[in-house]
């Protein structure tokens, strides 16, 4: 864990932290409070951020998902409490985006009969052949960073936290006055800012071609990677809802991203298109 407790501005007292995990790089930024409650604070985000890299990690052998990937196929396979309330949310989340929210992992797992099934009387899950993989990567993102910053909210009146630059949570508004500035990376220019958002007590979370111009969101509907230009950016309350609409929304045809919109109040969303010329232009949906 890194930490930086900075006092350089003695009105305004800082502490940094960051840590490596969920496929990124996480970090805190506390402004205002003193330094032994806002390291106790971050060292009992980190403990959750940590363990939910553990439990939800497919490609970590030891975690739960992967016994979850591993035995599903072949028997029912009972989980804890929380492991089924993330399945129940995102089955439920998949449901109210058309499918284009999909944690189905490979072309095996997708199709208009559900791969998997859920039980809730016995808190199991069951695949429909041994091919199915589930990968919550993303999902597990938003679901623990929304957790993270509840915590935060709980001790903290202004705070940021980024997991990856992509999903952003910010507590408050700067310890200024002004919102949070959140800027979103260019994807084909290292270090150019594509656009900057301005958040008070409220979650960005945006998808599409990453900060090197790759693809890596898989098309619900052929389980490959969706080659596809620009990038969704989606605001409001909910870390985690904003992750599960920026997915959707840039997998899902035109025709039916204000449809899926619509079912979210107070969440809104735009396409951000990179230009190879460093340009940038941005649409609301």
């Amino acid at each position: 864990m890194e930490w930086i407790y900075s006092t350089r501005n003695p009105e305004i007292p800082t502490a940094y932290s960051r840590i490596d995990a969920m496929h990124a790089r996480c970090e805190i930024l506390l402004p205002q409070m003193e330094e032994q409650p806002a390291r106790e604070l971050v060292e009992n985000v980190w403990k959750e951020v940590r363990e939910a890299d553990r439990r939800y990690n497919r490609f970590n052998p030891e975690s739960l998902l992967s016994r979850v990937n591993r035995l599903a196929g072949k028997e029912e396979v009972e989980v804890d409490e929380e492991m089924f309330l993330v399945l129940e949310l995102c089955d439920t989340f998949r449901k109210a985006t058309a499918g284009y929210f999909d944690v189905s992992a490979n072309p095996s797992s997708r199709g208009e009969v559900r791969a998997w099934t859920l039980d809730p009387s016995r808190h199991t899950v069951r695949f429909s052949e041994d091919r199915v993989r589930l990968d919550l990567g993303g999902f597990a993102k938003g679901y623990v960073l929304e957790k993270a910053a509840r915590m935060v909210a709980s001790e903290a009146r202004s705070a940021i936290l980024s997991f990856g630059g992509s999903s952003t949570a910010a507590i408050g508004s700067h310890p200024l006055g002004a919102p949070w500035p959140v800027s979103v990376a260019h994807a084909y220019y290292a270090g150019k800012t594509a656009h900057t958002f301005h958040l008070s007590g409220a979650c960005l979370s945006v998808s599409g071609r990453d900060p090197r111009g790759r693809g890596h969101i898989i098309d619900p509907s052929t389980g490959n990677t969706l080659e596809k230009e620009g990038m969704v950016a989606v605001t409001g309350p909910s870390a985690m809802v904003t992750e599960v609409l920026s997915t959707a929304l840039w997998v899902a045809p035109d025709g039916c991203r204000r449809n899926i919109l619509s079912a979210f109040d107070g969440y809104e969303a735009w396409d951000i298109l990179c230009r190879t010329d460093g340009n940038t232009r941005i649409l609301k949906i």
